[in-house]
């Protein structure tokens, strides 16, 4: 192995080493905050090694496979671990938990994120999945009581379907191409075979993104999961699990019979995602069901960057828009509840009537990357559906199009809904306890709902960038 190649491994390596420390520091009882030093410390690291690394092609036995693609994934991975990890630790100081071995879990789900964005062997994708499943199973087991015990076997339940569903696409797909190559260019002997491999293991990925037909198990496990930790279940692991489809969608180049399944699963997403949220007056329900449909307009996406690459700018957009606009949602929010009463585990909209009088500051970013999600002019996610409007119309698939613009006016209705109820004038006497990490995390939430505004306006300065640097 050359140096540069081991330069470019430093990431896992990194993170690797940083679960042996945790360990160590678990096993002798140090305090809480060395596991926390240790876990933000190591990904900060392998964050800075990913950035200034120069040579953004490398394969290594298939096993890690890297390029301009990956690495972008692996950056956006990477930053959104570390604000995670932020709040996590927070949380867990707001709530008097101590629970360090999180801190073990959350580094497990990051290397086996890692592993799945940057792999093209199907060995890999089952091992990086049966980690992540593992280690959000111990993120959820804070503490001992009968409803999180519930919620962990339930997820249990569902990551071992998961796991078994891939595992049988996996087998089908080798049976026919005899490679477990994710991209391959063997000879395929058997194109039915391999058609109902790459469907079938699309059925288990649609489980990890919780796309239709296979999401009916966001409603518990979400609303019974603190804020911070629902930030891995609906950022972190969807972004690993998407780049699995993006790599078989635009480099394995599928039949037209597996484009069909995934245009239907996307545009029933799309569907139910919306209306399921349309009637729900909780704040984790509304995330948990607007996430189905925006996988479903990511997935809308993939698709047609198989037919046009100069949608993949547009696409990695989409994606960013989502991360960014996900995370400030939930990061605001962390940063109001102070986690002292029982009404913030299920989060009802009553809870942040009238907080624009008493938080203008906060309530407006709230806004901003509400309407951002919802995509409303001026804000990117305007820009994103804009062209994604466009490149349907381009190809004139008018049903998608009616379909997506009347579930974009459905989403406007929840999503005003929120809104209003922040103006709604009553006497909210929460009080927020700002300290160091609130305030990161205010400063970050700010500084990216400026940005949403900026690119939106000015659509070419991250366009032009993205174009540079990924095609």
């Amino acid at each position: 192995m050359v140096n540069y190649e081991l330069f470019m491994l430093l990431p896992p390596i990194i993170i690797g080493g940083a679960i042996f420390l945790v360990i160590c520091t678990i096993l002798l009882n140090y305090a809480t905050i060395v596991s926390y030093m240790i876990t933000i410390i190591s990904v900060f690291c392998a964050l800075i090694v990913t950035i200034i690394n120069t040579h953004n092609v490398i394969n290594i036995n298939n096993l890690i496979t890297i390029n301009y693609h990956t690495k972008l994934f692996s950056i956006l991975l990477l930053i959104i671990s570390i604000i995670n990890i932020v709040q996590i630790n927070n949380w867990m100081k707001l709530s008097n938990i101590k629970y360090d071995e999180i801190y073990l879990f959350i580094l497990v789900t990051v290397i086996s994120s890692y592993l799945l964005i940057n792999t093209n062997h199907l060995a890999v994708v089952l091992l990086g999945m049966e980690l992540t499943s593992i280690s959000l199973i111990g993120v959820i087991n804070y503490k001992t009581t009968c409803r999180i015990i519930s919620i962990s076997i339930k997820y249990m339940i569902i990551s071992v379907v998961t796991i078994l569903l891939t595992m049988l696409g996996v087998l089908l797909i080798y049976s026919s191409s005899h490679s477990l190559l994710l991209i391959t260019t063997n000879t395929i002997n058997n194109r039915q075979i391999y058609t109902s491999g790459l469907i079938i293991l699309l059925i288990g990925i649609c489980f990890k993104l919780s796309l239709v037909p296979c999401h009916l198990w966001v409603n518990s496990i979400y609303q019974n999961i603190p804020i911070p930790v629902l930030a891995i279940f609906n950022i972190t692991i969807k972004l690993a699990t998407f780049t699995i489809l993006f790599k078989l969608v635009l480099y394995n180049l599928p039949n037209d019979n597996f484009l069909y399944v995934l245009e239907i699963i996307s545009v029933l997403s799309i569907i139910v995602g919306n209306l399921m949220t349309l009637n729900q007056i909780n704040l984790k329900k509304i995330i948990a069901y607007s996430s189905i449909s925006h996988i479903g307009y990511l997935l809308i996406g993939l698709v047609i960057t198989y037919y046009n690459n100069k949608f993949i700018p547009i696409m990695f957009s989409n994606i960013i828009n989502y991360i960014i606009t996900n995370l400030n949602i939930i990061t605001i929010i962390h940063i109001i509840d102070n986690y002292q009463d029982n009404r913030h585990d299920t989060l009802p909209l009553s809870l942040y009537y009238g907080i624009f009088y008493k938080y203008p500051l906060l309530t407006t970013l709230l806004i901003i990357n509400i309407l951002s999600l919802s995509g409303i002019p001026i804000t990117l996610g305007f820009i994103n559906k804009f062209y994604t409007f466009l490149y349907i119309s381009s190809y004139h698939i008018w049903w998608l199009m009616i379909i997506m613009m009347i579930a974009t006016i459905i989403g406007f209705v929840y999503y005003l809904r929120i809104i209003s109820s922040t103006y709604k004038y009553v006497n909210y006497d929460n009080v927020i306890n700002y300290d160091t990490s609130k305030i990161i995390c205010l400063v970050y939430t700010t500084l990216c709902s400026l940005l949403l505004l900026v690119v939106g306006i000015y659509p070419d300065l991250l366009f032009n960038l993205l174009s540079i640097y990924i095609l």
